[in-house]
């Protein structure tokens, strides 16, 4: 999940992008997604293994959309994408409103950002987060490494073993957990 995480975390379009448009500097923005990003990937990986159906964030993950915003975020913006597209995704990482707003408060009291600026910038991000979710999996996907039809795999499947690469219970994977049920508890 790292990977993923610091595809995003380290994309200074991303960063450059949300900071002009919530009006802070690059460094601030940098710091509050560097908080979020674990967060809302911890969500990806929780509405995947959770018993509701998780075609919704599948859908959005097949759509090539995302790719597009995540390569050129300040584009997305002046479509007026990225918000409008990131309210609906939102719902799928973080389960509602009021995870949404628990997510906004606990990143206020890690980072000292006021959860109003955390909450403008939540829509903003979680695009990038299915961005770098669609793009990690492409290759996958194009490569016929994916089958779709065979028991126990699918997009669902591929996806979870993005997200967690290593399996090896390391401390990102122990943080990420804690931060998603404290969150979407």
């Amino acid at each position: 999940m790292a990977g993923l995480i610091d595809m995003i975390v380290n994309n200074n379009d991303i960063t450059k992008t949300i900071a002009k448009q919530v009006g802070i500097n690059v460094d601030d923005a940098g710091s509050i997604i560097g908080q979020l990003a674990p967060i809302l990937m911890g969500g990806a990986k929780s509405n995947l293994e959770s018993e509701k159906d998780s075609s919704g964030l599948i859908k959005h993950i097949e759509s090539s959309n995302y790719a597009e915003m995540f390569d050129k975020p300040e584009t997305a913006v002046k479509k007026g994408d990225f918000t409008n597209m990131g309210n609906d995704i939102l719902a799928e990482l973080t389960g509602s409103k009021e995870n949404s707003r628990e997510v906004a408060k606990h990143v206020e009291q890690e980072t000292g950002f006021s959860a109003s600026i955390i909450k403008s910038i939540l829509p903003m991000l979680a695009p990038m987060i299915i961005g770098a979710l669609t793009k990690r999996s492409a290759p996958i996907q194009s490569n016929n490494q994916l089958n779709p039809n065979s028991s126990g795999g699918g997009i669902e499947d591929m996806l979870r073993n993005l997200i967690d690469q290593d399996h090896d219970g390391s401390i990102i994977d122990d943080v990420m957990g804690m931060a998603t049920k404290f969150i979407f508890k």
